[in-house]
């Protein structure tokens, strides 16, 4: 009770436009009842439906009256508990109801954690426009083309100095630094309130082919009044600043200039400036850089077709033989996999089955990524099989290889004190770094301006002239889980299933009965999988069979009208509890019953 009293939603005061906000004993949530007297009229509702309870996935629906506008529509990466999964797409069925009311889709950038969804996304909810600079044009037409849906689709290019009405909403940019060029900012005014969106960023005075960010941009919307912040949390809980692209490139150039073998560098194919930076210390000290991975033969492709390259014409080229017969000391192989993925270019040389590079004595393997949450144990096998292979490995626990693109604790202060907002909403990070963010910016921040964690995707915040507040509805939110050309076919039950089996194996049983009298005709036959070991498995085989037949005996006699799928469910149930018991391992159990 004594905490629910210190929490509040502000209210700004009659007749003042941009009032400031009260505040209760310093709240840190903004919280309100989602009816009352005291919040009546339009509202505007922004609600996430991705990218607060991961890193990745990020999508945000804000919606006024009869107009809906969306920021990013992103994937993430399943973890190793998905077995079969590809990746995960956002639930946008409270969207796809709406369609008719979507204004447009704003792309922040290019990663695929903003863009990864698109190919899902855009059909179900009826083709709206899409507007986002160069670069993410680019990279989203060639993800649609992949998919048969580029020339249906509907793309405008903006800037950081674009302008658009869509519907109710006024809609501005501004430019920050990321680890991909052209990352933007986006401001949204309401006639409720104005929003600001921060996207991924960082402030890096010397990024690798980008500007830096525009300070000065950011005040000027700081000075519209700004409700609500939604802010990058991803590095909240890092003091300091993010190191620069520039400190990286000092490292990798070293690397390049004093390597006297073949070079193998690994990195994200997104990372364009460190791409094109890499390229241009290979020329200057006279290596040929092989490209290998679709994504990075297309990205670098990409970059080339927009302007974003730098280096000499004739540099890059395809993976083909010459890699391996010219001199190791002129060779520089540039690779997707620094994430350890099972059929990555880099995965399969550590394991000799890349079809053109076999790794060899003398090679040098640089790393220049760190692993995303979840990836560790994948990429430590890929380095400790690169190191088999004869290979030397520099990852960035060696060298300063690889920096982020989020924002560290210095960087985020800097952010709130040029856009100075009432209200702020940590967004894209697992709840430990947004309630992190909150508790750090509360040190420094102006008491006045208050703090709303929204927990899961799916909450709502509801801001009217009235004030802001978090809603008590919940919009669907769940999980998509992508598996070959399926879009959601991949439920929660079939992730199960292929986690028992992977654990303890499965079990088939094989029932042959007369149908009227439900008596076996011959003894029950077992075929297992992954179950029993081989010094065991005539025995305990033996002891299934036993039960399985006194079950089938049991259950049909009492009951022989008995329906088939009950009768395969209680089977079940028996046959996995006597395992248990017997052995305490948990199988699949598939019973097969066939009627003569």
């Amino acid at each position: 009770m004594e905490e629910n009293k210190k929490r509040g939603w502000f209210r700004k005061k009659k007749g003042t436009k941009n009032a400031r906000p009260t505040h209760h004993n310093k709240p840190s949530h903004v919280e309100g009842k989602s009816g009352g007297k005291h919040f009546g009229g339009k509202k505007l509702r922004i609600i996430p439906l991705g990218g607060l309870e991961e890193v990745g996935k990020n999508i945000m629906a804000l919606e006024y009256g009869d107009d809906i506008v969306i920021i990013d529509a992103g994937m993430s990466f399943a973890g190793p508990d998905m077995l079969g999964v590809d990746f995960i797409v956002p639930d946008i069925s409270y969207l796809e109801a709406r369609k008719k009311k979507i204004r447009g889709i704003l792309f922040t950038h290019g990663h695929l954690d903003h863009i990864g969804a698109i190919q899902y996304v855009l059909p179900k909810l009826g083709n709206p426009p899409i507007y986002t600079n160069k670069l993410a044009l680019g990279l989203i037409k060639n993800r649609l083309k992949e998919f048969a849906l580029d020339k249906s689709a509907k793309l405008n290019l903006v800037n950081e100095t674009s302008k658009l009405k869509l519907g109710a909403f006024d809609i501005e940019f501004f430019r920050v630094n990321h680890s991909i060029p052209n990352s933007m900012g986006v401001y949204l005014g309401t006639p409720v309130g104005n929003i600001v969106h921060t996207g991924d960023f960082k402030f890096d005075h010397s990024p690798a082919i980008d500007k830096p960010t525009d300070f000065q941009r950011i005040a000027e919307i700081g000075k519209k009044g700004i409700d609500v912040l939604m802010v990058d949390s991803t590095n909240a809980l890092r003091p300091g600043f993010c190191k620069s692209e520039a400190e990286v490139a000092k490292t990798l150039e070293d690397i390049i200039e004093k390597t006297k073998g073949r070079l193998i560098i690994a990195s994200f194919s997104s990372l364009i400036g460190r791409i094109n930076q890499i390229v241009n210390f290979a020329a200057k000290n006279n290596r040929k850089v092989f490209l290998s991975g679709r994504s990075m033969i297309n990205n670098v492709q990409l970059s080339e077709e927009l302007g974003y390259s730098t280096y000499p014409k004739g540099t890059v080229r395809k993976l083909n033989a010459q890699a391996n017969s010219l001199p190791p000391s002129q060779v520089l192989i540039l690779t997707t996999g620094a994430q350890g993925e099972t059929l990555s270019a880099l995965t399969r040389m550590s394991i000799g089955e890349h079809s053109q590079i076999k790794i060899r004595e003398g090679d040098t393997v640089v790393i220049s990524a760190s692993p995303i949450p979840g990836n560790e144990l994948a990429v430590v096998n890929v380095i400790n099989n690169l190191y088999a292979q004869g290979a030397k490995v520099i990852t960035n626990n060696d060298m300063d290889i690889h920096v982020s693109g989020h924002a560290h604790q210095e960087e985020l202060k800097l952010m709130y004190a040029l856009i100075k907002p009432k209200c702020y909403v940590p967004i894209h990070g697992e709840l430990y770094m947004r309630r992190g963010h909150i508790e750090m910016i509360k040190t420094v921040a102006d008491p006045r301006m208050l703090a709303t964690c929204l927990d899961n995707n799916g909450d709502v915040l509801e801001v009217s002239k009235q004030g802001i507040r978090k809603s008590k509805e919940k919009v669907p939110a769940n999980d998509i889980l992508v598996d070959g050309l399926g879009f959601g076919d991949i439920g929660s039950r079939v992730i199960q299933d292929r986690k028992i089996m992977s654990e303890d194996g499965i079990v088939v049983m094989l029932f042959h009965a007369y149908e009227e009298s439900k008596r076996l005709i011959s003894e029950p036959d077992i075929l297992s999988r992954g179950f029993l070991y081989l010094k065991e498995s005539e025995e305990i085989a033996n002891e299934v069979k036993q039960v399985a037949r006194k079950s089938f005996d049991q259950i049909t006699q009492q009951n022989r009208k008995i329906g088939l799928k009950d009768l395969k469910k209680e089977l079940e149930r028996n046959i996995s509890n006597f395992i248990r018991k017997r052995l305490r391992r948990e199988p699949m159990i598939i019973p097969i019953i066939m009627y003569a």
